[in-house]
């Protein structure tokens, strides 16, 4: 037998060692890989999303069991003059450098929107700083941005160079039809934009995009609000984030705001979600809030705010307008970011938090980790969809909402990779991967 020496004949052991492992491993399980798929695996986390990883002849009284957050309070109240009839549905929290920072939107007094930030470092207790950009009643003593953004999602770029880091989708121009539409601002830090003159994409969804950077597919992904003919979902994959979108123009554009507006989406862009007949007549999707899971392989993340119209002749006298109604927020689960599977019950509902009882209840783009618990944000108003336009035409109700408690933005708390699980009963349970194959 020739013995090995030295650094290089370690080297030489080692690769004629793999080699003999590979030889076995391939006879060992040839038979199970002729019987059964193998999974192509890195050595990342998995998660049993589905039943892509289990071995359904070998697996014996386990369920797949859905783990709502254990942890809901309210850690932001509109409480500045520039907040006074509370906070708009939407915000994105991303994590930077061990600073969470929240973006939202607020009304004042006068239902004039703002884009805001809020800081923290442990996702619980809020700051709002004073970015000195923007005049707000001759003080630039504020957290407000000198731009509307409130249909706006944020998210960070690992693709982008360091000066585009930071990047935010949001609607402008409305309701200009030959400008209006999706726009692209970025920022290296969070807190100075510079925002693009280039229309990505000539609709409003008219209500928060979702974005991120796919290493999976090595491409952009953005989710945006669209009507099939309900609202639903779309999405669209771009290589180029900053020219604009793809999209089919032989769709008649969709004017729900008349002819001489900005058209919405309708099914220019390919739909990845819609309600369905497993969902109530009444039932539309109104934001799709969609998360890539970084902690593990292949896991994406949805919490669709679920909108629940006051629509037949039972709520005939619970309805202010032909758009009214309350939200709850769901969880849709998928591999690629294209196949969802969605469950039906709630995830947050409205409910009684902090002695508030809460009637819409909208999930933020965006999560943070904080040890093993994951936070997320939602905004939560104790009021219908359609109160805010009863402001616009009453203005006595609108100054008695003024008094009240409007609500605020709420953590929810969750057990790091928590949100699906594989559970057994009282009696013993075993659960049996398929073969991994690991690369």
């Amino acid at each position: 037998m020739k013995l090995y020496s030295g650094l290089f004949g370690l080297l030489q052991l080692c690769i004629v060692s793999l080699l003999l492992w590979l030889q076995i491993s391939v006879s060992v399980n040839a038979a199970s890989r002729d019987a059964l798929e193998t999974i192509q695996s890195g050595l990342g986390r998995q998660l049993f999303l589905d039943d892509r990883l289990i071995d359904p002849g070998l697996t014996e009284n386990v369920k797949r069991q859905f783990n709502p957050p254990h942890t809901l309070r309210r850690v932001l109240k509109p409480e500045m003059s520039w907040e006074a009839l509370g906070f708009i549905f939407y915000c994105s929290v991303v994590d930077h450098d061990g600073t969470a920072m929240l973006y939202y939107g607020a009304y004042d007094g006068e239902k004039q929107k703002h884009f805001c930030l809020a800081s923290s470092e442990d996702g619980l207790t809020w700051e709002r700083p004073e970015l000195k950009l923007s005049d707000y009643q001759e003080s630039k003593l504020n957290n407000i941005f000198p731009f509307e953004a409130v249909e706006a999602g944020v998210f960070l770029d690992p693709h982008a160079p360091a000066e585009k880091r930071f990047r935010l989708l949001h609607n402008r121009h409305w309701p200009d039809p030959a400008r209006a539409g999706v726009y692209l601002s970025s920022s290296a830090d969070g807190i100075h934009w510079e925002q693009s003159d280039v229309r990505l994409f000539p609709r409003v969804p008219d209500s928060q995009p979702s974005g991120c950077w796919d290493p999976q597919t090595q491409e952009y992904a953005v989710y945006l609000r669209s009507w099939d003919p309900k609202r639903s979902i779309c999405r669209v994959a771009v290589k180029d984030f900053e020219t604009p979108w793809p999209y089919d123009t032989k769709i008649s554009p969709l004017h729900v705001w008349g002819k001489a507006k900005v058209a919405t989406i309708s099914r220019e862009l390919p739909i990845v979600m819609r309600p369905d007949d497993r969902d109530p007549e009444n039932v539309q999707l109104y934001t799709s809030n969609v998360f890539r899971y970084p902690w593990a392989e292949n896991a994406y993340f949805a919490f669709p705010a679920t909108y629940f119209l006051y629509q037949g002749p039972q709520f005939k006298n619970r309805a202010l307008n032909r758009n009214d109604g309350t939200f709850d927020v769901q969880l849709a689960v998928s591999r690629d970011g294209i196949h969802w599977d969605r469950q039906r019950d709630a995830w947050i509902q409205p409910d009684f938090i902090d002695d508030l009882q809460l009637q819409l209840v909208s999930m933020g783009t965006g999560m943070i980790r904080r040890g093993r618990e994951l936070h997320q944000y939602f905004v939560g108003w104790p009021h219908t969809h359609g109160r805010p336009v009863v402001w616009d035409r009453d203005l006595k109700n609108r100054a008695e909402w003024l008094k009240r408690d409007l609500g605020g933005i709420y953590c929810a708390t969750s057990r790091l990779d928590g949100f699906v699980s594989m559970d057994a009963g009282n009696e013993t349970g075993v659960l049996t991967t398929k073969p991994l194959r690991i690369t």
